[in-house]
């Protein structure tokens, strides 16, 4: 029998194969690339990493918190600053905690309440010539509390009461502040690295009844 009798069913063997792995590896490819595309993932990340509609990231962390404590954000505070940050913030210094990016966020916890809050917070602008101002606009679970213009360099104190519908039920308080005009630090940074304020304090108090 010739050689070529055994060696054509050979080769259409490993050709069908061959054409069975391509199929598969084409397969996988186009799942991989739909995945990409589309990936099942959570909002927080989709958001950060995919659709982009965020520079802060998320993450699942609230703070304990005592009405009447200020926690600092300078060097002497970092511990206890970063229970509370959610994102958005670098890390502790000695002039304060520089925001990152659009927004930042602070979570903390609060007890059951039978009145109002006051936040009071120490900040300062960064600013770089000729832009020498800052607007930051706070809000409080997803409720617009208040909006402060920062300028120059000067430490600034800003205060503002919680607005009840922020309050309800609530356990956690979630603080975001959203920068209007961030100076990024090259021309071609990402939106991440955006710097607006430097937070220095932060402080709750109840309002008592009258």
């Amino acid at each position: 029998m010739p050689w070529s009798d055994f060696a054509d069913p050979y080769r259409r063997a490993v050709r069908l194969g061959g054409y069975a792995l391509a199929a598969v590896l084409g397969a996988a490819e186009i799942v991989i690339l739909a995945l990409a595309l589309n990936p099942n993932v959570n909002a927080d990340y989709r958001a950060f990493y995919v659709d982009r509609t965020t520079t802060c990231l998320n993450r699942d962390a609230t703070g304990s918190y005592t009405l009447g404590q200020t926690v600092s954000f300078r060097s002497d505070g970092a511990k206890r600053a970063a229970s509370i940050k959610v994102c958005g913030w670098s890390g502790s210094a000695g002039d304060g905690t520089h925001s990152l990016g659009e927004t930042s966020r602070l979570r903390l916890e609060i007890p059951p309440l039978g009145h109002g809050l006051v936040a009071t917070l120490q900040m300062t602008a960064v600013i770089r010539p000729p832009q020498i101002t800052q607007r930051v606009v706070i809000s409080v679970n997803g409720v617009r509390a208040h909006a402060v213009t920062l300028s120059g360099k000067e430490l600034r104190k800003v205060s503002f009461v919680i607005p009840p519908a922020a309050l309800g039920e609530a356990k956690a308080l979630d603080i975001a502040f959203d920068y209007l005009d961030g100076i990024p630090p090259t021309p071609a940074a990402s939106n991440i690295y955006k710097r607006s304020i430097k937070l220095v304090s932060f402080r709750l108090d109840a309002i008592e009844a009258g």
